[in-house]
């Protein structure tokens, strides 16, 4: 990856140039600093050693007095001050710069001398900037019975001075060297610095989209087949930038328009890109692009399954079937794709998101259907086969019993054909979506008729009907049959289900361009559990009352049926809005006002 720092060429001769004179300049200096340093240094040591041996003549030549009288003597006729230290290390006479804390037997100058007779030692002192010298000498005095160290301590100002004035003189030098190598630099640069620019500024506009731009003034020579060259790169990434939009927006324009959720992912089962259909079915997923499905949707064996496909040893498609928390259920195909993951790695994978939701529910429904039929009939096929046998059976039963029987029979076979008549007439219901039979009618008419028909049932129990519905009072285009037929449903279910002694109300209201009919009882209500199921075939609250007033377990799934041909819909409030019990069926049918007779 190129540097986002990028100097140009006038700036690189610059620093090019100026670290070559920098360098030519630097290595006389440093060869005359190190020659110079090293010089004084030895001066220095030559002048201390001079010192000492000095001081060791004065030491012999002084008169019989104790050690340190003698040292302090020596230091006033040389003029400085001296230290000594016995061959122990013990201080006989100290100077004033000798710190009492020393080991003075390991200092370097100290055990210069141990070894060679003669030792220094040089360090800087930062408080003050100055080189000190540290000189000592191993002196023994046989007469007197004396051996130890003399040690002197000299400031090295002239050797400071004389190297800050070569410092002085590089950083002096340094800045007029920068300003003629810049004076040299921009005058050879100028004609070259204008071509370079135009160049780049063509280079940058063709990086930022503008495939149009072109170099249009002649460069130097120099630069003549560059500039050649990105004009004709230019033109080249223009025709190809253009024919992969182009493919691009095709292809995203077939990915948009499939009904089908699809994720587009790389060697690494990261998200690439997903088309508008996965983005309904997953909301949010476009902000998902680089993690992996795993992150997105919480199901493992999806994960799996794509780990699987990218493998390189790993089959070519798989499918899994995944259920989403809104409850839809997809069937997702992955297969290996070569192009989706860049030149060099492994394959990468696409996987279809196919809505098999109403297949599911439709093979539970029919799973469902065969099985309450099959219960349905069974229970009075077994009472009619029992009766039939019992009938048959040697000795006969008394004539008495035997008509019992036969009623029994009877019964039950008058059941199974209302089953039979009833699956019939849903399936009629169903089939026939068109408007056959559909007339300008008044629902009165059809509550009225609808009510007739339940009348048996309802003296049985002691219900009657409490109905709002005035006769002319407005119109419906519908079925008169199936109107009937939708209101004596839902009053029987009002009948058999709500309490004796208690009216089942018929009531409507105008809502929009819609009308509602609502029946409504005062039975116990449905659970909430149940509200979403009661419409399906052969579902019932409470089975253990079905044999009990011969229901079929159809009548609310025929009454859907009936309001959805109509271009209505029905739903069950229980209880009802303003009761604390009962149940409620309300159904739209689209409004018609009636007309005015003069």
């Amino acid at each position: 990856m190129i540097s986002e720092v990028n100097y140009s060429i006038k700036s690189k001769l610059f620093i090019v140039v100026c670290l070559v004179a920098m360098i030519c300049v630097t290595l006389p200096l440093g060869l005359s600093y190190y020659h110079l340093k090293a010089d004084l240094m030895g001066d220095a040591r030559q002048s201390a050693q001079q010192s000492l041996e000095l001081a060791q003549r004065l030491y012999r030549k002084t008169g019989n007095i104790n050690a340190s009288d003698r040292i302090s003597e020596v230091s006033h006729l040389i003029g400085e001050e001296i230290a000594f230290f016995s061959a122990d290390g013990k201080t006989i006479s100290g100077a004033s710069w000798v710190n009492p804390k020393w080991d003075v037997l390991t200092r370097e100058e100290v055990r210069g001398a141990k070894s060679d007779g003669i030792g220094f030692h040089i360090s800087f002192d930062s408080t003050k900037d100055i080189y000190i010298l540290y000189s000592a000498i191993h002196f023994k005095d046989s007469n007197h019975g004396t051996e130890g160290y003399f040690l002197i301590k000299n400031q090295l100002l002239g050797i400071q001075a004389k190297i800050s004035t070569i410092w002085n003189t590089f950083f002096w030098i340094l800045p007029v060297i920068m300003l003629v190598c810049y004076l040299v630099i921009r005058f050879v640069t100028r004609q070259l610095s204008s071509s370079v620019e135009s160049m780049v500024r063509t280079a940058e506009a063709v990086g930022q989209g503008n495939y149009k731009r072109r170099i249009r003034s002649l460069p130097d020579k120099e630069f003549l087949r560059l500039a050649n060259s990105i004009n004709w790169m230019a033109e080249r990434i223009g025709e190809h930038v253009g024919t992969i939009t182009s493919q691009k927006n095709k292809l995203q324009a077939v990915l948009n328009g499939m009904w089908d959720g699809v994720m587009v992912m790389d060697s690494d089962c990261r998200i690439q890109s997903v088309n508008r259909a996965l983005v309904e079915i997953i909301s949010g997923i476009e902000n998902c692009i680089g993690r992996s499905p795993l992150e997105v949707i919480p199901c493992p064996q999806l994960q799996d399954a794509c780990d699987s496909v990218v493998a390189m040893e790993g089959p070519d498609a798989l499918n899994v079937n995944l259920e989403l928390s809104s409850g839809r259920v997809y069937e997702v195909n992955i297969v290996r794709s070569p192009h989706t993951s860049d030149p060099g790695q492994g394959p990468g994978a696409i996987a279809v998101f196919h809505d098999i939701s109403e297949i599911k529910r439709l093979e539970t429904v029919r799973k469902d259907f065969v099985a309450n039929v099959s219960h349905e009939l069974r229970t009075p096929l077994t009472s009619i086969k029992g009766y039939a046998e019992t009938l048959l059976s040697t000795p006969a039963p008394p004539v008495k019993l035997r008509k019992t029987f036969l009623r029994t029979i009877e019964k039950n076979a008058d059941h199974m054909c209302k089953i039979v008549d009833d699956l019939l007439n849903l399936s009629r219901i169903e089939s026939n979506s068109t408007q056959d039979g559909f007339v300008d009618m008044d629902p009165a008419e059809a509550v009225s008729q609808a009510w007739q028909a339940c009348s048996s049932l309802a003296e049985k129990r002691h219900v009657n009907m409490v109905s709002t519905i005035e006769a002319g009072a407005f119109r419906v285009f519908a079925n008169s049959d199936q109107m009937i037929q939708l209101f004596r449903n839902l009053f029987e279910n009002g009948i058999k289900y709500g309490p004796e002694n208690e009216a089942v109300a018929v009531s409507y209201l105008i809502d929009g361009n819609d009308l509602k009919f609502i029946v409504q009882d005062k039975g116990p209500g449905i659970p909430a559990a149940d509200q979403s199921r009661i419409f399906e075939r052969f579902y019932s609250v409470e089975k253990f009352r079905r044999n009990e007033f011969g229901s079929t377990g159809l009548g609310l799934a025929i009454a859907r049926h009936i309001v959805r041909n109509h271009g209505g819909d029905i739903k069950v409030q229980s209880p009802p809005e303003g009761y604390s019990h009962g149940t409620a069926f309300i159904f739209s049918l689209p409004y018609k006002p009636a007309r005015k007779t003069m």
